[in-house]
């Protein structure tokens, strides 16, 4: 039986599974209101069919990123040290995909927990766990 990971790599990974989970319900919500974005576009003069499009867009990328951040979350908890190099990777694109197109208070959230999860992955108490499996 494998011993149970330090509280450090729990909250990790708890970190992990929770920004994943944040940036489906983040989705979710932009679907649900899909029908004010597509009122919104018509009155810029722009394809309202465009928001169905770019919601599948944004929808294939949230699936990714909460997919990454489930797997290589739980890769870590199960002591796999190459596992915080890819959390790492996926979070820089994260942060990039979420950083260039301009600032909001749901992009702050989700910079502050993707902040959390990678001090917590960084963290002596981490590195020696994956270091001992």
């Amino acid at each position: 039986m494998t011993a149970q990971p330090p509280s450090v790599v729990r909250a990790a990974v708890g970190t992990w599974f929770a920004l994943g989970a944040f940036v489906l319900l983040t989705n979710a919500y932009l679907w649900l209101r899909r029908g004010s974005l597509e009122d919104a576009a018509r009155r810029a003069g722009d394809d309202p069919a465009v928001v169905t499009a770019l919601l599948t867009q944004l929808t294939v990328v949230a699936v990714g990123f909460a997919v990454g951040y489930g797997l290589f979350g739980w890769l870590l908890k199960r002591g796999r040290r190459w596992a915080r190099g890819v959390l790492t990777g996926v979070a820089v694109l994260h942060v990039l995909w979420i950083v260039l197109p301009g600032a909001s208070a749901v992009n702050l959230v989700t910079l502050l927990l993707l902040a959390a999860g990678l001090a917590l992955t960084w963290l002596p108490g981490t590195a020696q766990w994956v270091k001992q499996h």
